[in-house]
């Protein structure tokens, strides 16, 4: 009795210390990140100053950074609490749900959300600052002071003059590529299109499912439509943040969220070879017996008497050849003659 009670004290001892190395290791992660994101130096790219491209207006933000984060985070939250709430609510379990299972299962994917969304942002910030592409904005913003006989060659040698806008914005005008905005808003839909995947587990309802994954990417694709729109980014800016977003969804779900994601999803053909079963519903079990009804193997007739029966023809069934016995009597078997197997 006392061993169990000490086994069970190391491996809760050890659980501790593994969420905690994950905690530090991730906090490792963010800090740097966080340092880039407010105080990132870009390099800083020439450019042509008959460019168009970088000719736009300066627009302000339709969603600011900040309210993209929150956005994001409330997302996560509505999105969690529905599925769960479209489970309650399914008639699917037979017994009630463990509400630790359940509790444990969203903490859990939350981890693996965040782990998801540190390695987006490292390296978004790093693929900003070593590139520096100018955005659309560029001249409105910098208001670059340069000699004009160069025109219209490249120019490398300029100063901004332009401080309208403030510092932080003239920094980031030389971090168009790649979007941030679109590759959050990506890895946000890519990542719940695949919880509600594998969490949601309902039966009166076939299309909800796609409905809610198709909301998902329909937001994503408004947010990077968005940025255009705004003289913020490239197009290419914006298709390089969904494909940056939906690799990192993808990489992080199978790899940080491969045991969780696959809790609720078994194999079909281990369910149907057992009479009694386990099914995973969420975080629901509920014994199952299996519907399909024993079927006994049909007796085999010998290969000579098919074919003989196929071939047409007349053949006889089977007599029964009696032991004799002083105690029992002698069997009569009339003999009916076969022509065809259907009349077997």
């Amino acid at each position: 009795m006392e061993k169990n009670v000490k086994k069970s004290q190391t491996l809760g001892h050890k659980i501790k210390a593994r969420y905690i190395v994950d905690i530090v290791l991730w906090l490792a992660v963010a800090i740097p990140t966080l340092f880039l994101f407010l105080q990132g130096r870009p390099y800083e790219d020439g450019f042509f100053c008959d460019d168009r491209r970088l000719s736009y207006p300066y627009k302000p933000d339709t969603i600011s950074t900040t309210e993209l984060i929150l956005a994001g985070c409330l997302t996560a939250i509505a999105v969690i609490i529905f599925t769960e709430v479209l489970n309650y609510l399914d008639k699917k379990c037979r017994r009630p749900c463990q509400p630790v299972d359940e509790i444990t299962y969203c903490i859990k994917s939350c981890g693996v959300f965040l782990v998801g969304f540190v390695i987006l942002e490292l390296v978004v910030e790093v693929v900003k600052n070593q590139m520096g592409i100018l955005r659309p904005n560029f001249f409105a913003v910098c208001k670059p002071k340069f000699n004009q006989t160069l025109c219209p060659g490249y120019i490398s040698d300029y100063t901004c003059t332009g401080n309208d806008y403030g510092e932080n914005t003239l920094r980031q005008s030389r971090q168009s590529f790649p979007s941030g905005h679109s590759a959050f808003s990506m890895y946000i839909a890519t990542f719940f299109c695949i919880y509600i995947q594998a969490r949601l587990q309902i039966k009166f309802s076939r299309i909800l499912k796609i409905f809610l994954q198709s909301g998902l990417i329909f937001s994503s694709l408004l947010c990077g439509i968005g940025r255009v729109t705004d003289n913020k980014h490239h197009p290419s800016d914006v298709i390089a943040g969904f494909i940056l977003g939906i690799t990192v969804a993808v990489f992080v779900c199978k790899t940080a969220g491969r045991n969780i994601f696959n809790l609720s999803c078994e194999n079909d053909n281990d369910l149907s070879t057992k009479s009694l079963t386990e099914s995973r519903d969420c975080c629901c079990y509920s014994d199952q017996t299996s519907e399909a009804e024993p079927q006994t193997p049909s007796p085999l007739l010998p290969n000579e008497y098919i074919q003989r029966l196929n071939s047409g023809l007349d053949t006889l069934t089977p007599s029964l050849k009696p032991v004799p016995s002083k105690n029992t009597q002698q069997l009569s078997i009339q003999v009916k003659p076969i022509r065809h197997l259907e009349d077997f």
